[in-house]
């Protein structure tokens, strides 16, 4: 392309000898004017595409990040929030000085699964598998559940949960601390006694409500074989009224 502007210009320079010289100068201005022109165009264009990239490659870096580090986000988070947290466990970007998210402003609203005891691991994946069912059920795709209980109460009491299992493997990980290297003395036990004891309970409360989610799941599969049962037995109509109620009572979906 440079080329062919430099021949241009040489082919002006020959008809300006037969034009006066007002005129050869609009010309030469008008064609320099062009030739700018085309060179910002293709400047944006290239600055678009690379920009498109960009933007592809770091969709990729956060896909990964999701796929391997298994994080309960708060459903409350902004976007812009969500993927200052997702952007912390990019290594490039660590590579280049941003921190990791754990020490960051928003580092109480996010749990990264791996963090928790095993046995605290197993009790998230209860509820999380309880909430999988419902969304995976033939009721919610046929509208048949609240939208608002399963979209948006299940997502909240799943990262209550998971929350509440981080808190609770942080306080034991700090008595294990204590106890490390030192006589368990009574003065010692006495301040760890409350705590244990406080640990029992949290930790009883929040079995309580991974059992709430995981029999509302099982109402919900109840629902789903009453289902499947009339459309073998010739299609009669089910009631469409939500089933949903929240978590924090023993009661769920009646077929």
């Amino acid at each position: 392309m440079l080329l062919g502007m430099i021949l241009y210009l040489a082919l002006l320079t020959n008809i300006a000898r037969y034009i006066s010289p007002s005129a050869a100068l609009e010309t030469l201005l008008l064609t320099v004017a062009a030739i700018t022109g085309v060179f910002i165009v293709r400047a944006r264009r290239r600055a678009a595409i690379q920009r498109a990239i960009a933007a592809r490659r770091l969709a990729a870096a956060r896909d990964r990040v999701l796929r391997i580090n298994d994080i309960v986000l708060d459903p409350s988070l902004t976007e812009e929030e969500r993927l200052l947290i997702i952007d912390g466990f990019i290594p490039e970007f660590r590579a280049q000085g941003v921190p990791d998210p754990r020490y960051g402003p928003l580092n109480d609203r996010f749990v990264v699964v791996s963090d928790l005891l095993p046995k605290f691991r197993q009790v998230l994946e209860r509820v999380r598998k309880a909430a999988s069912i419902v969304h995976a059920s033939d009721v919610k795709r046929l509208g048949l559940l609240d939208g608002v209980g399963n979209d948006v109460i299940l997502p909240r009491e799943t990262w209550e949960i998971a929350r509440l299992l981080l808190r609770q493997t942080l306080l034991i990980q700090r008595q294990s601390e204590a106890r490390r290297g030192v006589v368990l003395t009574p003065e010692l036990k006495a301040v760890l006694a409350p705590q244990e004891a406080a640990l029992v309970r949290s930790f009883e409360a929040t079995l309580h409500r991974v059992g709430i989610v995981e029999e509302y799941a099982r109402r919900v599969q109840e629902a789903d074989a009453a289902l499947r049962a009339q459309a073998l037995l010739g299609g009669t109509t089910i009631s469409t009224e939500p089933c949903w109620h929240r978590p924090t009572t023993s009661r769920a979906c009646d077929t």
